[in-house]
């Protein structure tokens, strides 16, 4: 088996593709139009048991020079995770380089068994991977990768027929898959059909021609039968390749073969039960007994047969016999390791098996349980522990198998078992109950979570001959553990059974729309989860981190919130969780950014990045947070071209990873980059992709981020009445409660009531969004927002009031480098530090500030007759009346003309033109007025 993660462990023998059988028949027909589908997304080979569907696959997968992936199912398969997991790890068999972040992102905590944004943003990212393989030139037409699903009809879950949906309709051009069912699949047929991106083989193509019959029947089982009895038992098996199988193997020793084949009628079930007794009983009674008992095995191995027969005669000697006599026993790897029986063969074995010893059943399963709880193998041991109704057993080996976490990874398969096991058992047992609980809540049916939980604590009643309520803890010490007399009570899990109880509400709770109660029941169940719990714990942690960061209302919330996200980050890191630890350090450095502590913000994205690759060096797409977060970061230091790098990164990894979030984010601050570097044409860019990632995903605050930021790409143009249109639409309203990460859509807001001259309502937004924000110690907003005062208030011709709220809102800014913030509102914000620093107010800062400024936005701001930034003042200035006579000669009046204006002797402006044309150094009027515009003499 592969272990892929603490809690799931996959067996290595679904994944080898059959070897090919001694004596195959060719069906080069066949082959040709498997070869042929190659072009197409999907071949399917739909037909019933015994038409040689998985041979025919195994042959042509021979034939072929590509790497091929292959993974044979069954009924365990259900579970979501457990089938991506299965896929990937078959993936890496033919492709190694590929698929290592998507099994990262299913131990994920938003991970779950349905089809959700999360699995589609797996999904994205391994299709993107193996977009990514080249495509192969050996042969025209040959697609790079190739996954095949065998015996896909043992999949009844409706989420993996949607994930395979999901995948067939973003294939990308280098894949294929094929599909080999028994039954006719839940897939899109009729869509990829019509599209003509759907290869079909049934029944009718896999039954043997006559030519084929002949070859089978001749050559490899050596019959020599004539050219009329082979016609003869074509027609009456119809070409069904497991009946002439059967029938040969009859025929074998048998006097009158012509009167058997001339006998030989009836519909395939009795044709099958009558072949398959002959064959049977043809065999020496120790091989008959080797077969019955072991035909409860789904894969067979020579040390698992031992154990299950007790033979003195060697497994692995009897299996490889077993094949070398074609007897219904198909090989399952290179090595000769492993088996299983044809599946017909398998049932009519079982069947005969119950009927001649029925007494030895549960004890055969209960054997093969032991055999596999011994190497590790839960689901053989549960399956076969069920199967010999052997529940304590059962109920012992589930109960071990959740607490290793695979009640997340597998909650599909463990309710399987949980439903079969006695109700009243489940129901005596905490443990149970809450795993049952637990897996409900997986699978998303969340009104029926509550009666297993309370079921769990009448349980817990019980065994501790307590009340659930004076177990829980209280200041005065330990719970109240009081048991009858010779009670045998585990105090340490009476308190991790409270601990999970409290932690599955948790989550009820915040599914619910319960964040206060989802951060109470979490702390509840820290309280009782051992330290070393890092399973349970680190999703508590973790419940409490994100409930709080989403929900934070005071500056105690989000002390707390940025001290939870900091354990969740530390436990997930010490699970080994890097997806989970990438995600809530991600967080963590956000709220760092919103509390205003930038250089902290940094470290911890730098610290991020030390995490982001895998064994392989390759970034993980869950790193795409961190660095859409450092790129707002550097932007706001004014560092662009290390901003536009870090989201460009960010950008790449969203794309691999499928992640909306992440790809909103980078193109919201890319759009912001953009438009700082006077690229106007990627600003708009940049915003239409984010529009339309926002659109499709359908997430409320994504479209708030993207409105607000068109928003002031649609001022920064001067289209003010589209910035009004955006948000008039947005359904904003002060004095309500803020919602999640609204911020920037209140902000932008007033920036557009101050464009309309509406300062008394941008005033009213900025005083009310300034206490919420105040209040929740969220500086970064508190800056901007007093930022926006002053602009506000300086329009309204208040500059005293304006001055006071900068200073304060320069006092916040200084210490961490805030640059951005100041910069983005331009021409006005550069007059209002002006201004400041001839106050003397923040002086350095100031003068740091305003060398970013473009020079356009300085120019415009300065008084008449301030020289600009950097533009060498006149040593001698002009007179008022040399000023008066330099704007006439700006607007094209003659000598004549400008004397007649001022009421002064033509020869007295000619005197005045030459005293200008010194002092500006110039010689002509026209080089007289361009100079006066540099030193901002003429508007």
């Amino acid at each position: 088996s592969i272990d892929i993660s603490p809690q799931l462990s996959l067996l290595t023998t679904k994944l080898y593709i059959p070897p090919r059988r001694p004596g195959l028949v060719p069906r080069p027909r066949l082959i040709q139009r498997l070869n042929e589908g190659l072009t197409r997304k999907l071949t399917l080979i739909s037909a019933p048991a015994g038409f040689g569907k998985t041979t025919l696959l195994s042959e042509s997968i021979k034939q072929s020079e590509t790497p091929v992936a292959w993974l044979s199912l069954d009924e365990g398969d259900n579970d979501l995770r457990r089938f991506l997991s299965y896929v990937i790890t078959a993936l890496q068999t033919a492709y190694a380089d590929i698929g290592e972040a998507a099994l990262t992102m299913l131990q994920s905590p938003g991970m779950t068994n349905a089809v959700t944004p999360h699995v589609e943003s797996l999904l994205t990212t391994l299709i993107n991977e193996i977009a990514a393989i080249p495509e192969g030139d050996n042969v025209e037409g040959d697609r790079a990768c190739t996954l095949v699903l065998d015996d896909y009809h043992a999949i009844e879950a409706q989420p993996i027929h949607d994930v395979l949906t999901f995948l067939l309709e973003h294939m990308p051009a280098n894949m294929h898959l094929v599909v080999a069912s028994r039954t006719v699949p839940s897939l899109p047929l009729a869509h990829l059909r019509a599209r003509g991106q759907l290869t079909e083989l049934g029944a009718p193509d896999l039954r043997f021609t006559p030519d084929e019959a002949s070859a089978f029947l001749n050559q490899v089982m050596d019959l020599g039968l004539s050219a009329e009895d082979v016609a003869t038992l074509e027609t009456r098996t119809e070409g069904w390749i497991a009946s002439l199988q059967l029938a040969a193997l009859s025929m074998q020793g048998h006097e009158d073969i012509s009167g058997f084949i001339e006998s030989f009628t009836g519909e395939h079930r009795y044709i099958l039960d009558y072949l398959a007794e002959e064959v049977l009983q043809r065999q020496p009674e120790h091989l008959q007994s080797f077969l019955l008992k072991t035909s409860i095995l789904d894969r067979l191995s020579g040390s698992l047969c031992e154990a299950v027969t007790g033979h003195g005669i060697t497994g692995q000697m009897t299996l490889e016999r077993l094949e070398s006599a074609n007897l219904f026993i198909v090989r399952l790897d290179d090595r000769r390791r492993w088996y299983r029986y044809h599946h017909l063969f398998a049932d009519f074995l079982r069947d005969r098996l119950r009927q001649i010893y029925p007494d030895q059943v549960p004890a055969l399963h209960r054997c093969a349980s032991e055999w596999h709880e011994a190497r590790g193998l839960m689901d053989g041991a549960i399956g076969h522990a069920l199967e010999a109704e052997d529940f304590e057993r059962a109920t012992r080996l589930v109960e071990q198998l959740a607490n290793t976490g695979a009640i997340v990874s597998e909650p599909t398969r463990i309710l399987g078992w949980l439903e079969i096991l006695p109700l009243e058992l489940v129901r005596s047992r905490p443990g149970l109950c809450i795993s049952y609980a637990m897996a409900l809540l997986e699978v998303g049916q969340l009104d029926v979570v509550e009666p297993h939980l309370q079921a769990a604590e009448r349980a817990i009643e019980v065994e501790t001959g307590a009340p659930i309520a004076s177990l829980m803890k209280s200041a005065a010490g330990p719970p109240n553990i009081g048991a009858g007399e010779g009670a045998r009570i585990d105090y340490g899990a009476t308190e991790t059974y409270l601990g999970q109880l409290a932690a599955i509400r948790s989550i009820v709770a915040c599914y619910s729309g319960d964040p206060s109660g989802a951060v109470e029941l979490s702390r509840q169940a820290l309280e009782y989860l051992p330290e070393d719990n890092l399973f349970w714990r680190g999703g508590m942690a973790i419940n409490i981190a994100l409930n709080l960061a989403g929900a934070y209302r005071s500056s105690t919330d989000v002390v707390e919130a940025t001290q939870a996200l900091a354990e969740a980050a530390e436990v997930s890191r010490a699970a080994g969780d890097l997806h989970t630890t990438l995600f809530t350090r991600s967080k963590l450095a956000d709220l760092q950014k919103a509390q205003g502590h930038l250089h902290q913000a940094a470290e911890t994205y730098r610290q991020s990045f030390q995490l982001t690759t895998d064994q392989r060096g390759q970034r993980l797409p869950a790193a795409g947070r961190a660095y859409a977060g450092m790129g707002a970061l550097l932007y706001e230091w004014n560092d662009i071209d290390a901003a536009t790098q870090h989201l460009l990164e960010s950008i790449e990894l969203g794309k691999r990873g499928g992640d909306p979030e992440i790809l909103v984010e980078g193109y919201v601050t890319l759009a912001r980059v953009n438009q700082a570097r006077g690229d106007m044409d990627g600003a708009v860019l940049s915003v239409q992709k984010a529009e339309q990632l926002a659109r499709t995903s359908d997430i409320a605050w994504m479209a708030g981020q993207v409105g607000a930021c068109q928003a002031r790409l649609w001022m920064a143009q001067g289209n003010i009445a589209a910035a009004a249109r955006s948000a008039k639409g947005s359904g904003l309203n002060v004095g309500v409660e803020l919602g999640y990460k609204r911020e920037d859509e209140y902000t932008t807001l007033a920036r557009v009531r101050i464009a309309e001259n509406r300062h008394d309502q941008a005033l009213e937004i900025l005083e009310w969004l300034l206490g919420v924000t105040e209040g929740a110690g969220l500086t970064g907003m508190v800056i901007e927002i007093l930022a926006l005062q002053a602009l506000a208030s300086q329009a309204k011709g208040d500059s005293v009031q304006a001055s006071a709220v900068l200073r304060r809102a320069l006092s916040l800014a200084e210490p961490e480098g805030y640059i951005r913030l100041f910069v983005d509102e331009g021409a006005p914000m550069a007059k209002l530090l002006r201004h400041a620093a001839s106050q003397g107010i923040a002086l350095g800062y100031t003068s740091k500030l305003l060398a970013e400024f473009d020079p356009s936005a300085i120019v415009t701001t300065l008084l008449p007759g301030e020289t600009p930034p950097g533009v060498e003042p006149l040593f001698e200035p002009l007179s008022e009346r040399e000023v008066e006579v330099l704007r006439l000669i700006a607007v094209g009046a003659s000598n004549r003309e400008i004397a007649q204006d001022l009421f002064v002797t033509v020869g007295t402006v000619k005197k005045h033109i030459n005293n200008i044309f010194g002092k500006l150094d110039v010689h002509s009027r026209t080089r007289a007025v361009a100079r006066a515009r540099e030193l901002n003499l003429l508007p």
